[in-house]
């Protein structure tokens, strides 16, 4: 298993280039494609609504500003990715997250935006985070605004026996085999098996050696995953999302969305 392409998704958020140059930076690591994709729709339905009337000149006013906005996308990425042959940049003048998700087929990992950027406008609203994971179909990369590196000396596994958690593991295996150091941390739990064993097995036949670390039942699992992230000043964390229901994450909240809104170190997430 490698990272034969890697995409990056770019917005208006101030978080851009520095996105463009972490994912960039992983590209060469695996001597790998690296796929830029930058779309902005004219005449978005959030801002004017179904069925408005749009005269002639709110249409050109509106496709200038598109223009202007991918212009300045391409500008970025073409800076960022300078001198690496296998950077190629997409670009459309549609809606920016179906966009996204259909160029998620040619990838095996998505760098994408998190919510820390404090910039609205609705290209950014668009680009939701939570939105792109629970779409995307392939490993979502979600990095902060001030990072334009993926360091890699030690690297997190939030585990839990879930579907979504397998699949994580799967999927992160090009960038654990680049770790120094994998931390494997369970929660303890008197109603199931955390299964860690299974999990350290498998780490173990593609030449990823762990340490587990488990915690007792009672503990917060944002709470320890994010201690641990301090403590070992670990760069990256790796974690099955959304794995309940939309009721019962209404309901009770959801832990992707807390890491999502909490944590500020790259984190892998697969659904």
């Amino acid at each position: 298993m490698t990272l034969s392409n890697i995409m990056v998704s770019l917005d208006a958020s101030s978080g851009t280039p520095a996105r463009v140059q972490l994912a960039c930076n992983l590209a060469k690591r695996f001597d790998a494609e690296l796929t830029g994709v930058a779309a902005q729709d004219p005449l978005p339905i959030s801002i004017y609504g179904k069925g408005s009337y749009l005269d002639n000149h709110i249409i050109e006013t509106a496709a200038a500003g598109a223009r202007n906005e991918l212009a300045k996308q391409e500008t970025v990425f073409r800076e960022m990715t300078s001198g690496y042959g296998k950077a190629h940049l997409r670009v459309y003048d549609r809606e920016p997250l179906e966009c996204v998700i259909s160029e998620c087929a040619r990838c095996d990992l998505l760098v994408a935006r998190g919510i820390d950027d404090g910039n609205s406008g609705d290209i950014i609203q668009a680009l939701s985070p939570a939105e792109i994971i629970l779409r995307a179909g392939r490993p979502v990369l979600i990095t902060p605004s001030d990072l334009d590196d993926l360091p890699l000396k030690c690297a997190v596994i939030a585990w839990k026996d879930t579907r979504e958690a397998r699949r994580a593991v799967a999927d992160a295996l090009p960038l654990l085999r680049k770790a120094e150091r994998v931390l494997l941390l369970t929660i303890a739990s008197a109603k199931a098996e955390t299964n860690a064993d299974a999990t350290e097995a498998y780490l173990k036949c593609h030449d990823v050696q762990c340490e587990r670390i488990e915690l007792p039942e009672t503990a917060n699992v944002v709470q320890a995953v994010t201690g641990l992230v301090r403590d070992e000043a670990a760069g990256l964390v790796v974690v099955g999302a959304y794995g309940h229901s939309k009721m019962r994450e209404f309901v009770f909240g959801s832990l992707t969305y807390e890491l999502l809104t909490s944590l500020r170190t790259p984190c892998l997430y697969s659904h």
